[in-house]
């Protein structure tokens, strides 16, 4: 019999096989399969001794969504010794969008002492929009010293809208690191703040920071008011042969002004500066 014909019921029984493999190739069939049936089963090898069925089971139960995993994933987030399984087991609660609970644990976990962990923390809160964990992510923005979890707490706070994340994510368009910055710009965009606006129109001039910029300008501002500042920006990024950032501008202006955007893609096509770049600009249109 091949791994493919075995039903629900054998899946659930290789669960407790003494070959490692089989049982960890069991928890992700249940996974993919997506019944409930393997809910308590799947349950109960996240306490396990092997490490990795720990986290393929944690990893199944995200794929089945069921109600009642969120407890016992909660309890392996807090109490598991793996900081792989308690990154997993934050991951998964991250898709637990149609079930209300109470998020402390996650936000407990923002403190843990392996960066996946805290990583993993921070962009559940986000996709649950958390408002409790709000000043928690602020403070990871502003504090955490592993750009990665930096860089989801930027995420995040745009995914819970939250306004009081404002002044943090503006000091984070100066962070060290370019995808914190990019996220940063991303999430204004998502905040919709005005007096935003001037501070992005810089950081839509530095090479490399273009796309999310302008696109968060076109978010705040009225349509004639972005078109006119990505035009701006336009200009004076070609002006600086920032080629890349050039096209990511005409993307957004693309949405906003099929003509102006033709006429600079036109441009573009016209200057051996672009060369290299010409089926990206041609895709625009």
């Amino acid at each position: 019999m091949s791994e493919h014909e075995k039903t629900l019921t054998e899946y659930i029984r290789d669960l407790s096989s003494e070959d490692a493999d089989i049982r960890i190739r069991a928890a992700i069939e249940l996974g993919e399969w997506g019944h409930d049936r393997a809910v308590t089963p799947l349950i109960k090898i996240l306490s396990h001794p092997d490490e990795n069925l720990r986290r393929a089971a944690a990893r199944a139960l995200k794929e089945i969504e069921n109600k009642r995993s969120v407890k016992p994933l909660m309890f392996t987030l807090v109490n598991d010794d793996s900081a792989e399984v308690r990154a997993e087991s934050a991951y998964a609660l991250a898709y637990f969008t149609n079930v209300k609970f109470d998020t402390t644990d996650l936000i407990t976990a923002l403190q843990d002492g392996h960066y996946l962990v805290r990583q993993n923390a921070t962009f559940a809160l986000g996709r649950l929009r958390s408002r409790k964990g709000v000043r928690h992510l602020i403070s990871v923005l502003e504090n955490d010293d592993n750009y990665n979890v930096r860089e989801m707490a930027a995420y995040a706070l745009g995914e819970i809208k939250d306004k009081r994340a404002t002044n943090a994510l503006l000091k984070a368009l100066d962070d060290s690191r370019l995808t914190v910055r990019k996220n940063a710009a991303y999430a204004l965009g998502k905040l919709q703040v005005p007096t935003t606006v001037d501070l992005l129109k810089k950081h839509l001039l530095k090479e490399g920071e273009a796309k999310e910029s302008a696109w968060a300008l076109s978010r705040i501002l009225r349509k004639r008011d972005s078109i006119n500042a990505l035009k701006d920006g336009y200009k004076k990024l070609r002006k600086e042969k920032y080629i890349e950032d050039c096209i990511e501008v005409c993307r957004i202006l693309n949405d906003l002004d099929r003509k102006i955007a033709k006429k600079y893609l036109e441009e573009m096509l016209e200057d051996e500066n672009f060369s290299s770049y010409f089926d990206d600009i041609k895709s625009i249109s």
